[in-house]
């Protein structure tokens, strides 16, 4: 298997058009790409992942970019064609689903407590004596998050209206570890101003922008985008992220990344990832994770540094 790096380009030299070609009518250079030659591609290696580096050409005008979706359709069959499993694209690059998009979710998920520990420090607070909030997404991110962070700490309240789903679990991690968790709903509830921690699954809108405690970590691992935009808006005492920075042999790469190229490596990642949640999966790729000595050197938010 094989990863795809696609990016987009305005810039025509890019494409085929050179020297005095250049001097032609903009249209009419358009036109010609578009049918031509939209697309440029070149192989990659990305830390042992082969792959290729796809550049897109992207048209000015409205019109001429529905027919560039039809060149995207051509290229990812293609690409699919040539054994490519996942894209790593620009931020919220919209392509048709014909291959998956690496996102970073799971990995942020599986670092999260790398992550709080780091955004603590910032906090001049220790995990002791911290209040997480984990936010229900019905999802797999939830499991995993949840997985990860209980048998270190020692308050925790979710954000949930599924109660009922929680139920067994919930009496689980009490008597491995005594740890009680607290379930509520309700966007008015006080539950949001105790917590230093939040750890968002949810991609729902729920308005609680306002209850939120000040100077808190609030860790986007589901990546919600336009909550977050309204989040930033509003709150800009918070301290949010979306995305790690992580540290593998003296590299340093977007979660996206580290997702992408542990996909078309480790056959187990790959297998995890197109899964059903499983929590003694979860446990084999933490493990491979560390065996690898990757560790979390900073946060993104948007794909940009903070």
């Amino acid at each position: 298997m094989k990863l795809a790096k696609v990016k987009y380009s305005q810039k025509r030299e890019d494409f085929g058009i050179k020297g005095i070609f250049q001097k032609l009518p903009a249209f009419l250079l358009d036109w010609y790409i578009l049918r031509y030659h939209a697309f440029d591609i070149a192989p990659l290696q990305l830390a042992q992942a082969e792959g290729y580096t796809v550049l897109l050409y992207q048209p000015p005008k409205e019109k001429q970019k529905l027919k560039q979706k039809k060149n995207l359709e051509n290229l990812l069959l293609f690409l699919q064609q040539k054994e490519v499993d996942i894209l790593l694209t620009e931020n919220e690059m919209f392509l048709p689903h014909i291959i998956s998009i690496a996102t970073g979710k799971m990995i942020n998920a599986l670092f999260v407590m790398e992550a709080v520990k780091k955004a603590l420090k910032r906090q001049q607070k220790t995990l002791q004596e911290s209040h997480f909030l984990l936010i229900d997404g019905g999802n797999f991110l939830t499991q995993t998050v949840l997985d990860t962070i209980y048998p270190h700490i020692n308050y925790l309240c979710v954000y949930t209206d599924r109660q009922e789903d929680f139920a067994q679990k919930a009496e689980e991690i009490y008597e491995e570890y005594g740890l009680r968790i607290q379930f509520f709903s309700g966007e008015k509830n006080k539950q949001f101003s105790e917590a230093n921690v939040i750890l968002n699954c949810g991609c729902d809108m729920e308005n609680y922008d306002y209850r939120l405690q000040k100077n808190a970590f609030y860790f986007d691992i589901a990546q919600n985008k336009q909550k977050l935009r309204r989040l930033r808006s509003r709150r800009n005492d918070l301290f949010f992220c979306d995305g790690l920075l992580l540290k593998w042999d003296n590299k340093t790469y977007l979660s996206k990344e580290i997702e992408a190229i542990l996909r078309v490596r480790e056959p187990s990642v790959h297998h995890f990832l197109c899964s059903r949640y499983d929590k003694a999966s979860a446990f084999e790729i933490t493990h491979l994770l560390h065996e690898k000595k990757i560790n979390v050197t900073g946060f993104t938010c948007f794909e940009k540094r903070v």
